[in-house]
C-alpha cells in the first residue's frame, strides 16, 4: 500500500532515526535490542533475510521501492509517506505470529486515533472503518519469525486500483511523522510478543472487523463467498453461504483481495 505521491510536510530526517529508535529499544523493550535503519532498500523482508539478522533485530527503511505482502501482493513505493519495518522475532506457530503481530499493529495505529473504527481483518489486516491502513507479512525461517510490516501514515491518495478500499492517518485527519508511528510499533511489538497467548487471542477476538460481512475467499476447493459469522484466529471462520454455514480452515483459507467499490474482498455490505 503506498500513495501516488509523497505528502509534502515536515518530518524528523532520517539522521535522528538511529538514536531515537536505539533509545526506544534500550528504554522500553526487553525482546528486541538492535536497530538498523536504512535509507532506501527494495524490501525490508528481503534484506533482514538476506543479512541473516538475529532474533532481537529490527530493519525500518525511510523509502521501500519494492515490498511485498502475503501470497506475493506488492507493496508499492513508501516515498517518504509509509512506515516499512520488518522484525526478528522468536518463531512460533503461525496462528500465534498472526494473532501476535495483528493485534501489535492494530494497538499501534489504535494509539493515534479516536474511536474504536480501527481493528483487525482476518487474518492480519489492519482496517479502519473497512479500509485497510496497515498490513503484515510473516515468514518462517533459520529458527526465527520475519515480521513484516506496513503502515499508511502520511498518504493523501492512492494508485486507483486500491483507492477505493486504502486509507492513512493522514487520510483520517491525523498527520503524525512516520518516526513516531515506528516508535509507537517498536513499543507495542516488544510487548505483544511476549504477552501471554490467551490474552492476545482475546484482544484478537474483541478487535475483529471481519465478522458480519460478506466476503469472497480461495480454499482448495475453490471459491466461496458468504457472509461471515464467526472468525476464530486459531482455526478458521464460519461462512454462511447459499448451501449453508461453512467452516474455513485460517492454514488454507485467503481471503480474495478487494477490488475497486469492495472494502473485504469480493463482496461488500455493511453490518
Amino acid at each position: 500500500m503506498s500513495a501516488v505521491t509523497a505528502p509534502q510536510r515536515p518530518h524528523v530526517p532520517i539522521e535522528s532515526w538511529p538514536d531515537a529508535l536505539e533509545a526506544t529499544v534500550a528504554s522500553a523493550c526487553t525482546l528486541l535490542r538492535t536497530v538498523i535503519v536504512l535509507r532506501e532498500t527494495a524490501s525490508t523482508q528481503d534484506h533482514a533475510r538476506a543479512a541473516g539478522i538475529p532474533v532481537g533485530t529490527l530493519v525500518a527503511a525511510w523509502r521501500q521501492s519494492a515490498g511485498r505482502g502475503r501470497l506475493g501482493r506488492a507493496w508499492e513505493d513508501t516515498h517518504a509517506a509509509g512506515v516499512a519495518v520488518t522484525f526478528a522475532l522468536p518463531d512460533d506457530a503461525p496462528e500465534s505470529l498472526a494473532m501476535r503481530s495483528a493485534v501489535a499493529t492494530a494497538r499501534a495505529v489504535r494509539s493515534f486515533l479516536p474511536g474504536d473504527a480501527c481493528g483487525i481483518k482476518w487474518p492480519n489486516d489492519i482496517v479502519v472503518d473497512g479500509r485497510k491502513i496497515a498490513g503484515i507479512l510473516v515468514e518462517r525461517t533459520a529458527g526465527l519469525a520475519l515480521v513484516g510490516i506496513g503502515i499508511n501514515v502520511g498518504q493523501d491518495s492512492f494508485h486507483a486500483d486500491i483507492d477505493a478500499h486504502a486509507t492513512s492517518l493522514a487520510r483520517l485527519g491525523v498527520h503524525a511523522d512516520r518516526l513516531a508511528m515506528l516508535d509507537a510499533l517498536i513499543r507495542s511489538v516488544d510487548i505483544a510478543f511476549q504477552e501471554p497467548i490467551e490474552g492476545i487471542y482475546r484482544t484478537y477476538c474483541t478487535l475483529d472487523r471481519l465478522t458480519g460481512h460478506s466476503c469472497a475467499f480461495n480454499t482448495p476447493d475453490g471459491s466461496v463467498t458468504g457472509m461471515v459469522r464467526s472468525v476464530d484466529p486459531r482455526l478458521g471462520i464460519q461462512v454462511e453461504t447459499a448451501s449453508g454455514v461453512l467452516f474455513l480452515p485460517s492454514a488454507t483459507t485467503s481471503v480474495v483481495p478487494a477490488h475497486a467499490g469492495s472494502r473485504y474482498g469480493g463482496a461488500d455490505v455493511t453490518r
